[in-house]
């Protein structure tokens, strides 16, 4: 499940227009997987505002730590100009503001699945 496809990307994040169609490929399959991950599922509605944070995962993931995206040329370096996502401190967690984005759909797709969770207890039938 896609929250954000190739064809979309560059709406939400222009620079993806540039880059190589393999890292595209590369680090979306990451972004999505990575918003899966921290929802649990598919909530029950994708809307635009999870595919900018989509969008946004996949900037940094394709970043990394220390890389920044070239605006001209869309390509990954470490010798880009300077961007408004350039992180210093190795030790922040650069994901964190996307976990916090993704809270109301993780909310949303528990919320819509709660008949079938266990929350974690499981009963024991009569033997």
């Amino acid at each position: 499940m896609a929250f954000l496809t190739s064809n979309e990307l560059p709406t939400y994040y222009p620079e993806a227009a540039n880059m190589d169609a393999a890292q595209v490929t590369k680090y979306l399959n990451r972004a999505n997987s990575y918003c899966y991950g921290v929802i649990g599922g598919s909530p029950p509605t994708i809307d635009g505002n999870l595919k900018t944070v989509v969008a946004m995962a996949f900037e940094i993931l394709a970043e990394g730590e220390v890389a920044q995206t070239d605006p001209v040329t869309g390509n990954i370096t470490d010798a880009a100009p300077v961007s408004p996502y350039n992180r210093f401190d190795k030790n922040a967690n650069p994901l964190a503001t996307v976990d916090k984005m993704l809270m109301p759909y993780k909310r949303a797709f528990e919320s819509a699945n709660e008949d079938q969770a266990d929350n974690g207890v499981s009963w024991l039938g009569r033997c």
